[in-house]
């Protein structure tokens, strides 16, 4: 396991319990918070309480927890009151896969040895525990529900949790908290058979149903019969829509064809919209989900690479019209992001390569180690493997590794700039050319390939406006072309109606970005080192053009 989990829930529900026969699954050292604590104090909790009372035991319980989280190998089991803390529960969000276990207040009145029993226990003592128990559980019910996931344990047997339990602690590998002020929250969740999980991480969200998976007739085939599974065992109802896949279906025709899916089938304000699917489903579905009913909860399960680095990320969503892309929009910030790495082994080469050019361009931006790492791509293998199959092998751990950076990479930025009215431009690196031919090539050029070509022209216009040296330009030109990116028209001449600079300069007119009627160009001097500009002049844009025909 990447990090430590976290059992946490009221007394009675099972922590110690679940906890040992979990360990022992994973073959991991478990660790009893409460027990911790008494060794370290030499004395009960119950003397700690009677002595020093609940303030003292609540900072040494903090210390303990500063501590244990910060270990990746141990099985946690929390007090029964740690997590309402709110420092307590941040850390052990961050740092730890938080299970929150619960159980009826009869349960659990029984598990602790009935009411004479629970006199023993300093948070239980009252003249009615039954009542005693309600109240507290309904006072921590707003901090539980913050826990990545919630299992109820009555009626089930210790090794079933734990088995249960051990089977969410293998699928997910890791989770990115994304903070977008003044008060969004989501989580980002990667990991090797997410999409049976969905259920269990949503349940205890309090959304009713039913939901909307909506994908598209190339991606719903393979994966939405699994989720819409996952999402039934915790009785929640889900439904499919299928579009159509392709740049050329992401419209307002197709926004409208969703509305009257989510009105057929009963949707209310806290009935998810689930984006299965690549980029363009994301945003198309997104700005359903942003406009429906004036927003409703949304999630976006990215299958490619290119939306797993970038698009589901940030929370731009949006359609192309006849006079330009992405020029209706919003932005919606999703409620969570799952990403399973096993729909990357699917993927035909072409759209890993797609979704290295988002790599490559993020690596660009934040520079450092991102950028060294990169330079590896020189040498891959994708660059002379067959574009229309799949290879599962080059889903390595190295390539993951790349696109958890991309990912840190544009949380960074979205935090910084939610909305785009400042750093956030830059991450528009190789796209006001890129679009422009995307557009020019009739949407038949991938979109990763227009951005490949694009951040060559960018390339290109730092160098001749002496920003950039040729030697760095060249050294990003071998890193495109390792992976089997095009740098150059002739790469792609298939998919071009010739190379007219005049059309192309038109397209890019229409970018969204322009601000008093000039176009921004994203430029660079050296790896780390963007930043945009709005005085280019467009004799110096057409050359950057021109070169890429040469």
């Amino acid at each position: 396991m990447s990090r430590a989990i976290a059992l946490a829930g009221f007394m009675g529900t099972g922590k110690t319990t679940i906890g040992v026969e979990l360990a022992a699954l994973l073959d991991m050292p478990f660790v009893d918070a409460d027990v911790e604590l008494e060794q370290r104090e030499g004395r009960s909790i119950s003397k700690i309480f009677a002595i020093d009372g609940e303030p003292y035991f609540r900072a040494r319980e903090r210390e303990l927890l500063q501590e244990l989280s910060q270990r990746s190998d141990i099985v946690l089991a929390t007090g029964g009151g740690m997590v309402i803390d709110a420092e307590n529960r941040r850390l052990l969000l961050e740092r730890c896969l938080c299970i929150g276990l619960s159980a009826p207040a009869d349960v659990i009145l029984e598990r602790v040895g009935g009411a004479e029993a629970a006199q023993k226990r300093p948070m239980l003592r009252s003249a009615d525990v039954r009542a005693r128990i309600i109240e507290l559980l309904t006072a921590r019910a707003p901090a539980y529900a913050e826990l990545h996931y919630r299992i109820e344990t009555a009626g089930r047997t210790p090794n079933e949790l734990a088995m249960e339990i051990a089977t969410i602690a293998r699928a997910e590998v890791r989770r990115i908290p994304v903070a977008i002020p003044p008060a969004s929250r989501y989580d980002i969740v990667m990991g090797d058979g997410m999409h049976g999980q969905l259920g269990r991480m949503i349940a205890q969200r309090g959304w009713s149903g039913p939901a909307a998976i909506v994908s598209d007739d190339v991606t719903g085939p393979h994966f939405a019969d699994a989720l819409r599974k996952s999402l039934r065992a915790t009785g929640i109802d889900a439904f499919l829509v299928t579009t159509q896949h392709g740049e050329q279906n992401k419209t307002l025709a197709t926004v409208e064809s969703l509305y009257r899916a989510f009105s057929e089938h009963g949707m209310d304000r806290q009935s998810a919209v689930i984006a299965l699917g690549g980029g363009v489903l994301g945003d198309t579905a997104g700005f359903a989900a942003a406009t429906y009913l004036r927003g409703v909860p949304f999630v976006q399960m990215p299958t490619t690479l290119l939306a797993m680095a970038d698009s589901s990320i940030g929370g731009k969503v949006g359609v192309d019209t006849p006079f330009g892309k992405n020029l209706v929009g919003a932005f919606k910030q999703p409620d969570l992001v799952v990403m399973d790495v096993r729909c990357l082994r699917t993927l035909p080469v072409i759209e890993l390569r797609c979704g290295l050019a988002e790599i490559i361009k993020a690596a660009l931006i934040r520079g450092g180690d991102d950028y060294a790492q990169i330079r590896a791509l020189e040498h891959s293998p994708l660059g002379s493997l067959d574009v229309s199959t799949p290879h599962p092998d080059a889903v390595d751990d190295a390539l993951l590794h790349l696109l958890v950076n991309a990912i840190h990479l544009k949380r960074e930025v979205v935090q910084e700039d939610p909305e785009e009215r400042g750093r956030r431009a830059v991450l528009n690196l190789g796209h006001t050319f890129g679009h422009g031919i995307e557009a020019y090539s009739g949407l038949k050029l991938k979109h990763g390939y227009a951005v490949s070509l694009g951040m060559v022209c960018a390339l290109r216009l730092s160098e001749a406006l002496c920003l950039c040296e040729s030697e760095f330009v060249e050294d990003v030109l071998h890193i495109l072309r390792g992976v089997g990116l095009p740098t150059s028209t002739h790469d792609v001449a298939d998919l071009l109606p010739g190379w007219d600079i005049g059309e192309i300069w038109r397209l890019m007119q229409s970018d969204k970005k322009k601000r008093a009627g000039r176009l921004r160009f994203v430029l660079i001097r050296s790896a780390g080192d963007v930043f945009v500009r709005g005085d280019v002049d467009e004799v110096a844009a057409r050359a950057a053009l021109a070169a890429l025909n040469r």
